[in-house]
């Protein structure tokens, strides 16, 4: 077997496998609603097939191959569209999933493996998706649309407009920068809302604080308190839900501070670890119910995202950094830890990518992993204050203990990893 033999064997596997992916949940969707489809497991691989090799016959037979499949293709679809529609059904999915086969099958035979094989599963998950892809259409709300909607044009329009310089004192204020920041803690927040409503929220409060967590660890807390004052006989399974929130919230600054400067990572991993490990530990001693107590909530986690919203965490954002790098310049580290405590009281994650962006000191990571461990701590500690002056009954001590564990966790960790070098 020559080389070019074997690739084009390769291609051909390739947009095999595709067709034969789709395919799979249209003979499903088949079964599913009890009529027969004009094509399934067998039809979609021969499609794939219809689209890969008249590429792979271009060099010989010229462009008019490939039209003239497309155009074959296209036509059956059509026919099946029509002849659907007459019974009643006008969904077109099937129709459309085959052309997109097609295309799918010439791009594997042009050679485009990788983008080929992603944009098969992507459309693969579409078509499995498609019940929790309409659940959670019809559960959005019409604001929360229109928030998805503002989302995607602060990214798509806003983002590239922007100009990409300093102004301000020491040129830390970066337009271009900041908004990028904005898309990204906001889009993270996004994510954990799809997954809330996704999940369901009635699953169980821990699921609710686990994804919440990714929302907003404080804003959990407040609900779970609220949760508790209206039944004080969830008390422990609001406590844990709220506990296993502010476990999440350092994983979450780890991961934008990665986002942003992955060299932070190695020296503040040991402390978000320590104040997760912590956590996950105390969410789980209070997950075990007793016969008295459910694990239902009732309580609503709102989409994160609105202009407003973006427009003020950009505006803290912007007075994080000149606190910060103020403080740095004029009073030093001790000045900057302290900068990081009371910025972490309005927002932690804005500190948090503060402090990565900045990059290293004198003395490498070891400056600002430390305030972000002190943001970090401090931010658990206010939320302590709330579970213990919103919260009621078992809530209140529960909370409170579990939150302290995590500070104190927290803490010692930062003790050790940034006083042992």
């Amino acid at each position: 077997m020559n080389e070019t033999t074997a690739v084009m064997l390769e291609r051909v596997l390739v947009a095999l496998m595709i067709g034969v992916l789709i395919g799979l949940d249209r003979e499903r969707a088949e079964v599913r609603k009890a009529r027969q489809m004009f094509a399934g497991v067998r039809t979609f691989p021969l499609v794939a097939l219809a689209g890969a090799i008249p590429v792979l016959l271009v060099d010989r037979v010229g462009p008019l191959l490939l039209a003239v499949s497309l155009l074959a293709i296209a036509a059956v679809a059509v026919v099946s569209y029509v002849r659907s529609s007459a019974t009643g059904d006008v969904g077109a999915t099937t129709e459309v999933a085959a052309v997109a086969t097609f295309l799918l099958g010439a791009l594997a035979g042009a050679g485009q493996l990788v983008v080929a094989g992603a944009c098969g599963v992507a459309v693969a998950v579409l078509l499995v998706a498609k019940p929790k892809l309409e659940a959670f259409s019809r559960a959005l709300s019409p604001e929360e649309l229109t928030a998805a909607l503002e989302l995607a044009v602060i990214t798509v329009i806003v983002l590239p407009v922007l100009p990409n310089r300093g102004y301000g004192p020491w040129h830390v204020l970066n337009p271009r920068e900041i908004w990028l920041v904005v898309v990204l803690v906001t889009a993270l927040s996004f994510v954990g809302f799809v997954a809330m409503r996704l999940l369901g929220e009635r699953r169980g409060m821990q699921v609710t604080g686990a994804v919440g967590g990714l929302v907003s660890s404080t804003a959990v807390t407040m609900a779970m308190a609220e949760r508790s004052r209206a039944d004080q006989g969830l008390g422990r399974a609001a406590a844990a839900a709220a506990v296993v929130a502010s476990s999440i919230m350092p994983l979450r600054m780890a991961v934008l501070a990665g986002a942003v400067n992955a060299g932070m990572l190695p020296r503040l991993l040991p402390v978000v670890g320590a104040m997760a490990l912590a956590g996950l530990v105390a969410a789980w001693v209070l997950s075990r119910r007793r016969p008295d107590e459910t694990d239902e909530s009732g309580t609503r986690i709102r989409n994160p995202f609105s202009v407003v919203a973006a427009l003020s965490f950009a505006a803290i954002y912007g007075v994080v950094l000149l606190v910060v790098r103020g403080a740095g310049e004029y009073f030093g580290s001790g000045g900057t830890f302290a900068a990081a405590g009371l910025s972490a009281v309005a927002d932690v994650d804005a500190v948090t990518i503060a402090f990565s962006r900045l990059g290293p000191g004198a003395a490498g990571w070891q400056t600002p992993a430390a305030a972000v461990t002190v943001a970090a701590v401090t931010n658990t500690v206010v939320k302590l204050g709330i579970a213990l002056g919103m919260g009621a009954g078992r809530f209140r001590r529960y909370a409170a203990v579990s939150l302290a564990a995590i500070a104190a966790a927290g803490a010692v960790a930062g003790v050790i990893v940034y006083t042992s070098f």
